[in-house]
């Protein structure tokens, strides 16, 4: 995966997939609506905390986080950060099941302790994740990581588990139906 370039959007505290990232009760309403769409969804990424921030925010950004992903287990908070075109979040830690969902879902998530002292709103970054490291070209500051594994890689460069799947089965290497034994 080549280095990822955007500016830094800086978000503190704790930062709830059902409040602070999306609105739960949005989600719903785009689901009853049938507008349940990354795009859709990404109109309401992170309101609650910047009202502004998926008209302010560009392609390849960041958004840089004390606490991120705590609450339920829901991936619509992820699927929102997709929406608003979010290229990763950086964080000091986030909750397990958000990672996962992340994942699943091709988001790329950093967890680096010490991102709030190193990083300034609108900083230009460049994060690599197979070599685990962080550049703030605004300050020069660097920082490592721990390097993504090579196999969530690959489901992050596929855009998430289901793509993933999907061009596993198109390639040959696992077969379009299970048998049963």
């Amino acid at each position: 995966m080549k280095p990822i370039r955007g500016r830094a959007w800086i978000f503190r505290g704790v930062l709830d997939v059902d409040w602070e990232i999306c609105p739960f009760e949005i989600s719903h309403e785009l689901q009853a609506k049938g507008l349940y769409t990354e795009e859709e969804l990404g109109k309401y990424c992170m309101t609650k905390v910047d009202p502004d921030f998926p008209k302010k925010v560009q392609s390849g950004d960041f958004i840089i986080a004390e606490y991120m992903g705590f609450g339920h287990d829901h991936d619509h908070a992820c699927l929102s950060i997709l929406g608003a075109r979010v290229s990763a979040v950086i964080c000091e830690t986030a909750a397990p099941y958000f990672l996962r969902n992340s994942i699943e879902r091709g988001l790329p998530i950093v967890e680096l302790p010490g991102i709030l002292k190193a990083v300034k709103q609108g900083d230009e970054l460049e994060v690599n994740l197979d070599r685990g490291h962080l550049t703030n070209l605004s300050s020069a500051v660097e920082l490592k990581f721990e390097p993504t594994p090579p196999f969530i890689l690959e489901r992050l460069d596929a855009g998430g588990m289901i793509p993933f799947l999907k061009n596993e089965v198109e390639a040959g290497r696992i077969p379009r139906r299970l048998e049963r034994r």
